[in-house]
């Protein structure tokens, strides 16, 4: 490269690094997304209605009550509600056929929008009427009506043209327009055959496109020059004047007709609980500066949603009482095997004494007998018998002046006859003399014989189950189960045979089915100097007690025998 060459390369990159910056500085910037409107949906319990601009598909950020709500978001659906239109109608100095193509665009434009969910329609007159239409049902109709009044207006013979006075119209109309971060636009049908000396028209406040639509037919050619002269005065970025009539402008005034070019949608979002009450909303964009903000009261909020939040309260109302039942279900079942467990825990602490007897076998009475006698020092006495005394057992011959005397011989009274005593099988036993035995032999041993229910002819209602513990523990791994009397003690004919505690009595107490076996009761031996305690309570010797339904008996030092009802 040439030294002549350089200046001219240095220039070039000069220029183009100028350019480059000059475009940069000159582009326009994205439109940041924002949030047009929110609307409670009336069909879904807290659904939102939203609008959105230029959001790209993103969906906004819901904060309800001061707490960010996740909402589901529906796919954007296209709409114009946020474009309202204006329609000025000139029909001054116009011809008929001009006219009725007037009618078709107007009336083309306004199904249009409504059809894209335009919520806002203005159509006005020359003479300031202005028509709103806001209903797509009857829009048309309407519409239609508003049209039939419109008729041409030829100017006098001495006069050129009628001077328009539409600029009021479309002053009052714009004014009208009034949708919050709507982006309205103007259609205005005129010849615009305006005085020489008419006022320009000012329309910098209004940001959205202003489009007049004017003809040169049938119009005379001072007309036309007034009109150029006013234009050109005119203040307004968005102001554009077309030609109806001239096919070369045909493809601007389509465009025109489709209004502004706004990346509006609707969305729906869906996904909140409404509970009842009043509550704040804020929704927007990460980034916007301003996000739409609202109060709502729970008089304005649609009945479908005071519906399903009624119903989800009854819900969680059931859910709480069946989740109270089932935590008292719980606590009862575990109080149920916790005593369970301590039953289980009690009774294996029981552990009884040697393998149980079959319950089935009947005893022997005279084994009972001997039983009882040792333990009460009587024999039984059924029914109402009465008798002094009684003796068991072979006796040894004793010697006159050493024999125990009773105490009718004490006392000095006569030995009553021997009585008949009833026997288990039924039928008559002698009770044999004081001192003797039947047959006129004496025995060694005589005793009180009280009137008692010795309890050997009852089967228990319910069986007495009985474990013993030696120093506080089991002796043995099984229980008793007893439904008729039973003894206890060391003696080896008991049923319950104490081992390995010298402080137990050999016959030490009994316990026995009392009135007919709807009760246990127990009895003490006469002789029992040791300990005896039922459930903390002294027993004394030859007493008789009620049992309860378990008890815990202490026998002499070491001792414990433990009982209770079963099934």
């Amino acid at each position: 490269m040439s030294a002549t060459q350089l200046p001219r390369v240095f220039s070039l990159l000069l220029s183009a690094a100028f350019g480059a910056a000059l475009f940069l500085m000159g582009a326009p910037a994205a439109d940041a997304a924002e949030v047009l409107e929110v609307r409670l949906d009336e069909k879904t319990g807290g659904g939102l209605l939203v609008g959105v601009r230029d959001a790209g598909g993103k969906a906004p950020t819901v904060t309800i009550s001061d707490t960010v709500v996740p909402m589901t978001a529906s796919a954007p659906d296209p709409s114009v509600r946020w474009q309202p239109l204006l329609v000025v109608v000139d029909t001054a100095n116009v011809s008929p056929e001009i006219l009725d193509r007037i009618k078709t665009n107007v009336t083309s434009v306004v199904k249009r929008q409504f059809d894209s969910g335009s919520q806002l329609v203005i159509v006005a007159d020359q003479f300031g009427n202005l028509f709103e239409l806001k209903k797509s049902e009857t829009a048309m109709s309407n519409l239609n009506d508003f049209m039939a009044r419109w008729a041409p207006v030829e100017p006098d013979k001495k006069l050129k043209f009628i001077p328009s006075e539409v600029i009021t119209s479309v002053d009052r109309g714009l004014s009208a327009l009034l949708v919050p971060r709507g982006r309205p636009w103007a259609l205005v049908y005129s010849s615009l055959c305006v005085d020489g000396e008419a006022k320009a028209g000012d329309f910098s406040r209004f940001k959205g496109p202003i489009s007049f639509l004017t003809w040169d037919s049938g119009v005379d050619g001072s007309c036309v020059a007034n009109r150029d002269k006013w234009l050109a005065a005119s203040k307004g970025e968005n102001v554009t004047a077309l030609q109806i009539d001239k096919a070369e402008q045909k493809d601007a005034l389509n465009k025109a007709l489709l209004g502004p070019e706004v990346d509006d949608a609707r969305i729906k979002l869906s996904g909140w609980e409404y509970n009842g009450g009043n509550f704040n909303i804020s929704v927007g964009f990460d980034g916007e500066a301003e996000p739409w903000r609202g109060s709502f009261t729970e008089e304005v909020v649609p009945q479908s949603w005071l519906d399903d939040a009624a119903k989800r309260r009854q819900g969680r109302s059931k859910m709480l009482a069946a989740g109270g039942l089932a935590v008292l279900v719980a606590i009862l079942l575990m109080v149920a095997l916790a005593k369970a467990r301590s039953g289980a825990a009690e009774v294996a602490k029981w552990e009884a004494v040697g393998e149980a007897e079959d319950l089935s076998v009947e005893m022997d009475p005279d084994a009972w007998n001997a039983t009882i006698f040792q333990l009460t020092g009587a024999m039984p006495v059924l029914k109402d018998i009465k008798a002094s005394a009684a003796q068991l057992g072979p006796a040894k011959k004793a010697d006159p002046a050493t024999r125990q005397q009773t105490p009718e011989e004490l006392m000095g009274q006569s030995v009553p006859k021997p009585a008949k005593l009833a026997t288990p099988d039924g039928t008559k036993e002698t009770v044999p003399a004081p001192g003797g035995k039947p047959g006129g032999k004496k025995t060694g041993m005589t005793v009180a014989m009280p009137v008692l229910d010795d309890g050997t002819a009852y089967e228990a209602q319910k069986p007495f189950e009985v474990g013993v513990l030696l120093s506080g523990k089991p002796v043995a791994r099984k229980t008793k189960k007893f439904r008729k009397v039973f003894s206890i003690g060391r003696a080896t004919d008991n049923r319950v045979v104490i081992q390995k505690d010298d402080t137990v009595h050999r016959y030490h107490v009994v316990i026995r089915p009392a009135l007919e076996g709807k009760e246990w009761w127990l009895e003490v031996s006469p002789t029992a100097s040791n300990r005896t305690n039922l459930n903390g309570k002294d027993l004394r010797a030859g007493g008789r007690y009620r049992l309860p339904a378990r008890f815990r008996l202490q026998l002499g030092e070491a001792t414990e025998v433990r009982g209770r009802l079963t099934d």
